[in-house]
């Protein structure tokens, strides 16, 4: 699955709203007990990695 930046840069364009954004993926991990640890979104990568709360 490719991220926010990833699609941008294949001329697609994201709503605010879209999951992979850091800001929603965030918020959405937490809730289902998982922290986000590290976020990338790279030209030649996406990768959010969690923790999940013991």
């Amino acid at each position: 699955m490719g991220g926010p930046g990833g699609a941008a840069r294949h001329g697609r364009e994201l709503t605010p709203d879209d999951l992979r954004a850091e800001h929603n993926l965030g918020p959405l991990l937490s809730a289902s007990g998982w922290d986000m640890t590290s976020y990338a979104d790279e030209d030649e990568r996406f990768l959010a990695l969690a923790v999940r709360r013991a």
